[in-house]
């Protein structure tokens, strides 16, 4: 297919030919609307295939020099399809819903370290941002009332604020409740588990043991760490993003030095961040004359975004020598109420810069660079490599680390990025308060990519939708309060 787009003649597809090269021009013809009813992509170029191919020509007006149109598919037809395939996929994900729990206080505590007491009850799951960034107590299925979800948590921030044991009898009361509820829910194992004290040796009253644990597991936090930006409540981020103001890492509009802005409000900041610049551009082949990525000013952008933006910035430029960052859209949309509309994601492209290890310039896209480089057959290993993933969802690998030949520094780069994007950004949970590791390139995340596991051909969803950009935000959906 890369000849054939390459103007090599020996390379076009003609009728009477077959195999998996057929079957993706063929899903593409039917993805931009032609019939192929009868075999749909079935990877054999017969008749019904001649016959779309020469509508879609015909609609496009791509003709040979003597002024006709034929059944075959040449460079231009390759090309066209490569572009209108590529920009009908440019349509974002879906993002995760917002946290609809009972609403809750935090009092100024890290929302982290408030959750990895939760775990360790088995209060909750975890406490989430709602739609208009309040804070809210994520359960386990089961509604529980306002009142010992407050109970839940003022316990919880006890034992952080240095209480200990002497918050325990709160804590212990707030679980009995939360048990009865359980049970009454028909969750007798959930109940069991509150009531008897699987992660704890008391039966209702944990008592030192429960303190003791809990202190045990907080020393694993460092206290000089990083807060994720999953993890940052807007006020903490507006603070962050004040000091990078100050530093002149950006500018941030409304400004934190003429007056203290909303947090919950929407912020801009020029196209230049920590001395990265970021370009906007529709599509992720570099190839193609389409692509033309220009700078334009982020707007309309959640505090916890801006943060991370700075942050995403500085490791790139310090660790890969990037300069600019190309992308699909950042800016939030006020059309939409989704986490693009509220300026809480990013569709990446690629980026430009130096190598500090050799000093060379590179140019990376996720389209070139990864998604058009071949993927090993998880079935059949001693078969030849495939162009992509077959339609259908599992546990995939990350198609670079094993491809011969395979250029390293591109390797390297989409690694150290999902590594980085999943420690900063939604990972496996949809709100904050992950404890577990964190994922890895084809497993399960809300991090897309062209090595998502998640198969949804058609359709704006999964790893087909995100064969050009990568994918990845921060809290939920939902309309943003200004």
């Amino acid at each position: 297919m890369e000849r054939c787009l390459a103007g090599d003649a020996d390379a076009r597809l003609t009728p009477g030919v077959a195999g998996e090269f057929v079957a993706l021009v063929q899903q593409a013809l039917i993805d931009l609307g032609e019939p192929l009813s009868a075999g749909g992509a079935d990877g054999r170029y017969g008749r019904e295939t001649t016959a779309a191919v020469l509508g879609y020509k015909t609609r496009r007006d791509i003709k040979g020099p003597d002024g006709s149109v034929d059944g075959v598919v040449g460079s231009r037809t390759m090309a066209a399809l490569d572009e209108e395939c590529t920009a009908r996929d440019q349509i974002p994900g879906p993002c995760p819903p917002a946290a609809n729990g009972p609403s809750v206080d935090l009092r100024g505590t890290d929302e982290r370290l408030v959750n990895m007491v939760l775990a360790h009850t088995m209060a909750a799951t975890v406490v989430g941002a709602d739609g208009s960034g309040g804070t809210r107590l994520i359960t386990s299925g089961v509604p529980i009332p306002e009142t010992l979800a407050r109970n839940l948590v003022d316990a919880a921030t006890h034992l952080l604020h240095g209480r200990g044991v002497r918050s325990t009898p709160r804590l212990a009361a707030a679980l009995g409740e939360l048990a009865v509820i359980h049970a009454d829910a028909g969750q007798t194992e959930l109940a069991h588990a509150l009531a008897d004290g699987a992660l704890w040796p008391s039966a209702i009253h944990p008592g030192t043991a429960l303190a003791h644990l809990l202190t045990r597991a907080l020393t694993e936090v460092a206290p000089s760490a990083s807060t994720s930006v999953r993890d940052l409540s807007k006020t903490s981020a507006l603070a962050e993003a004040a000091d990078h103001a100050l530093s002149g890492r950006i500018t941030l509009t409304p400004s934190p030095m003429a007056r203290i802005p909303d947090p919950k409000g929407m912020f801009a900041v020029p196209a230049t961040v920590a001395g990265v610049t970021f370009k906007a551009t529709a599509f992720g082949d570099k190839r193609l004359p389409s692509y033309r990525p220009v700078a334009t000013p982020l707007e309309h952008l959640d505090i916890r975004h801006v943060v991370g933006l700075v942050r995403f910035a500085v490791h790139l430029s310090t660790k890969w020598g990037v300069t600019e960052v190309h992308h699909a859209g950042i800016s939030g949309d006020r059309r939409r109420a989704d986490c693009h509309g509220n300026g809480r994601a990013t569709d990446f492209v690629g980026a430009v810069g130096r190598n500090p290890a050799d000093g060379l310039p590179f140019h990376l896209t996720v389209f070139n660079d990864w998604k058009n480089r071949s993927v090993p057959d998880l079935h059949d290993p001693s078969t030849a490599r495939r162009p992509d993933w077959p339609p259908g969802s599992g546990k995939i690998r990350y198609r670079l680390a094993d491809l011969p030949g395979v250029d390293p520094l591109a390797r390297d780069f989409f690694a150290d990025l999902y590594a980085w994007v999943a420690g900063e950004y939604q990972d496996i949970t949809d709100g904050p308060g992950q404890v577990g590791l964190s994922s890895a390139i084809g497993e399960s995340s809300r991090i897309m990519t062209p090595d998502h596991p998640d198969s949804q051909p058609g359709s704006p969803n999964g790893r087909e939708a995100h064969h050009s950009h990568m994918h990845w935000q921060v809290g939920p959906t939902g309309p943003q309060a200004l």
